[in-house]
């Protein structure tokens, strides 16, 4: 009878070493609501006032009228706003990992007016000033582009109003005497507003991102009523008096960067 051979424990096969994984990829973002909070700096382009409600108005009378300046331009003030910060938040949803759409506020709060007006009669210089402020709201949609080296680039339109206010409008005739000036009424108006923006997204941590983006906005129209001027002149008896005026309009558009954090929720 063979002796049993004592067993002999083999050493078990080494499993397979698991391959090395590749870098992972982003995920796509997640479908689900999400709140941006944000702020920038715009400047506004050109602005013209003009009358409102045509140079020919007569009861009461244009501001400008249909003539012109003795620098041979239709009479009106010629100028821009200046820079401008803009705070804003957006309450949004994500549909796809390329659509998302949101509900945006946006707020200037300061907008200054500097240019000059060509009255005739009234010399070369004819300072122009005035303050404004818009809050709009706005629907916009965006489209999430592909990542491109751990950054997202979209674009996006929206559509919306805005509440636009300004403060009385102060023409300036040093010319004609130190303290020389028009001031017209304060008003408020609501116009159609929209905008188109293009910018990135980086990520920063799975929920939170960084956006930063340019934007061009068309605010409307910011328009001084009907209604009485102040009119000052320090060498007169009386030196003030007021006169019946018709509405004067200018266009607000601006380009600017914001940058915002988003959370998605």
């Amino acid at each position: 009878m063979l002796a049993l051979l004592p067993a002999l424990a083999l050493p078990a096969a080494a499993e397979p070493a698991a391959p090395e994984s590749a870098t992972a990829l982003p995920q796509a973002p997640a479908a689900g609501p999400y709140l941006r909070l944000g702020g920038g700096l715009d400047w506004p382009d050109a602005s013209v006032i003009r009358d409102g409600d045509g140079c020919a108005a007569i009861q009461p009378p244009a501001l400008f009228g249909c003539g012109a300046g003795d620098d041979g331009r239709s009479l009106a003030a010629r100028g821009s706003f200046q820079q401008t910060p803009v705070l804003e938040a957006g309450l949004g949803y994500r549909f796809s990992p390329w659509l998302r759409a949101e509900a945006l506020l946006s707020w200037r709060p300061q907008l200054d007016y500097s240019g000059q007006s060509n009255f005739i009669g009234a010399g070369t210089d004819q300072p122009v000033s005035a303050a404004a402020s818009s809050l709009a709201g706005f629907g916009v949609a965006y489209v999430d582009l592909p990542r491109l080296a751990g950054v997202q680039p979209f674009l996006g339109a929206g559509l919306g109003v805005a509440r636009n206010r300004l403060r009385s409008v102060t023409y300036s005739f040093p010319l004609i005497s130190a303290g020389a000036t028009t001031s017209t009424p304060e008003g408020s108006s609501s116009d159609l507003a929209w905008l188109l923006t293009a910018g990135v997204s980086v990520p920063l941590s799975e929920r939170l991102s960084l956006d930063v983006a340019y934007r061009f906005t068309d605010l409307g129209t910011l328009t001084s009523p009907s209604g009485d001027a102040e009119v000052v002149r320090p060498t007169r008896i009386p030196s003030r008096r007021t006169i019946p005026i018709a509405s004067t309009s200018t266009d607000l558009q601006t380009q600017g960067l914001q940058v915002g954090l988003r959370y998605a929720f």
